[in-house]
């Protein structure tokens, strides 16, 4: 099995955006050196929470402090931008770091106000044509656009004949079919509807084709993204998740309250109305415990979907524990070796 890294890039207590992004470079190295296979980052617009709004200049750094590990910019929240631009952006990148790029297509919504600020036109009402935003982008990507394409015979650049990997983020059976049928990898989060993860696993190994597009795969790629809160023992690893479920049961609360910190213990059981502990559905929105129980968990959950990668986040903002607690998971399922 592998295992690769989500990192929101957290704000340490009493540490600054940078301070967080520069730990960031050092759990990139750390991630390499533990066999971990790909470090993604995510885009997040006002979220006082996280420090990287912009993972397409930052990852030029990741992947500069590192050798092998493959950086992630995931996902380019594409509803915002022009896909001829975010192409520019990926290509460069891949022509700086070759063989090392994935590109991670989703959307979102970052708020109405940060929406239009995101936008060029304030005032204008944007489709929902995601579908074609994506086509577009993976023939900018592979430098193929079909002839039929108002664009055709615009040149893209860096012009090297091989572009960046791309995924395409789902979290539901139509989004699943839609990485298959243009032959894309699947990135499959079980964040928020976990339970709806298999359904779209299946989905997706049910209608694969390979693709027609250079940037496109032969063959099926999928991982699946979850929120994972290891510790030495079962007590330690359940008091760890607190402060990070109430942070996200704050955020999706009706007044949608965004913290700049994890909160202490005392705050999260207060938020959450006691200690919570880990799940124990097939599907948990939180895998919570020592190695060797995440470990159980994630076996069952790769045994179920045939996916054998698994994207871990945990949201923790100390260092040395979230440090610690990758050694643990690379000792546990023998990245190394």
């Amino acid at each position: 099995m592998r295992l690769s890294l989500l990192d929101p890039i957290v704000l340490p207590k009493g540490g600054s955006s940078g301070d967080a992004l520069r730990t960031a470079i050092g759990m990139a190295r750390a991630a390499e050196r533990l066999g971990f296979t790909r470090y993604w980052i995510v885009e997040h617009h006002d979220v006082a929470f996280e420090a990287n709004p912009a993972p397409e200049v930052f990852a030029a750094a990741l992947a500069g402090a590192t050798s092998r590990i493959r950086i992630g910019v995931g996902g380019v929240l594409l509803n915002h931008y022009s896909p001829y631009k975010v192409a520019e952006a990926m290509r460069t990148l891949n022509a700086l770091f070759p063989g090392r790029i994935d590109v991670g297509i989703g959307r979102a919504t970052a708020g109405p106000v940060a929406d239009r600020a995101l936008q060029r036109l304030r005032d204008a009402t944007l489709p929902d044509d995601h579908a074609a935003q994506v086509e577009e982008l993976i023939g900018w990507l592979g430098n193929d656009l079909p002839a039929t394409s108002p664009f055709h015979g615009i040149r893209i650049m860096p012009d090297e004949p091989a572009g960046p990997l791309p995924w395409v983020l789902a979290v539901s059976e139509e989004s699943a079919e839609r990485a298959a049928r243009l032959g894309l990898g699947l990135a499959c989060s079980a964040f928020h509807k976990p339970e709806q993860a298999p359904h779209a696993a299946a989905a997706y190994a049910r209608n694969f084709a390979p693709s027609r597009h250079a940037a496109g795969i032969a063959a099926p790629q999928a991982f699946i993204a979850v929120r994972v809160i290891v510790g030495e023992t079962q007590e330690e690893a359940e008091r760890l998740a607190m402060p990070v479920r109430a942070v996200f049961k704050l955020r999706r609360s009706p007044e949608r309250i965004m913290v700049r910190h994890l909160p202490e213990l005392g705050e999260a059981i207060a938020v959450m109305g006691g200690m919570v502990p880990a799940e124990t559905a097939d599907w948990p929105a939180y895998v919570v415990g020592t190695p060797e129980r995440v470990k159980a968990t994630l076996s069952r959950m790769a045994d179920r979907t045939g996916i054998e990668e698994f994207m871990i986040q945990d949201f923790l903002d100390d260092p040395r524990l979230r440090l610690r607690n990758y050694e643990l998971l690379a000792r546990a399922f023998e990245l190394g070796a």
